[in-house]
């Protein structure tokens, strides 16, 4: 019977033991905590890798733009009055008002809560929120994709 007993005792402790270091195991590994990319309003464990999109994000110039080939209005409640002059126009803006004369190529209205007037346009896409677009002439192809969002044939724009 003490043999028994200790064979028992023996697979008890051992269990024990057993139990002990896996629990310890499960509590070393504790998840990181979220942080908040402002950007993206995504949440990711702190030191976690990004991916693509937030690395091209990162990349996306820290005021408005304007070259030789594209129009690129970032800055919230921005007033841009410029002449197109066949470029590639993208408004991400917030409640921006932009005034381009003249012919565009693309326009792409992304934010929220802009007003953007053009004279003429080859596309007019549109992917944000309660943005407003007009083109005082010529047939352009509209896309629209966004919520809340108009494209008419009218507006301030010189042709």
């Amino acid at each position: 019977m003490g043999e028994f007993m200790g064979g028992r005792v023996l697979r008890l402790v051992g269990g024990a033991a057993l139990l002990g270091s896996l629990v310890v195991g499960c509590g070393a590994e504790q998840a990181a905590p979220d942080e908040v990319d402002p950007g993206s309003g995504r949440t990711h464990a702190v030191g976690e890798g990004r991916g693509p999109a937030d690395e091209d994000r990162e990349r996306e110039p820290e005021g408005n733009v304007v070259d030789d080939e594209v129009i690129l209005v970032v800055d919230d409640e921005a007033d841009v009055h410029e002449d197109c002059e066949h470029r590639k126009v993208v408004v991400s803006a917030d409640n921006a008002k932009v005034v381009l004369d003249g012919e565009c190529g693309l326009v792409r209205a992304s934010g929220r809560g802009s007003v953007v007037e053009v004279g003429s346009a080859e596309k007019i896409v549109l992917v944000g929120v309660d943005n407003k677009v007009s083109f005082a002439g010529g047939d352009p192809v509209v896309v629209n994709h966004g919520r809340n969002t108009t494209v008419t044939e009218g507006g301030d724009a010189g042709i």
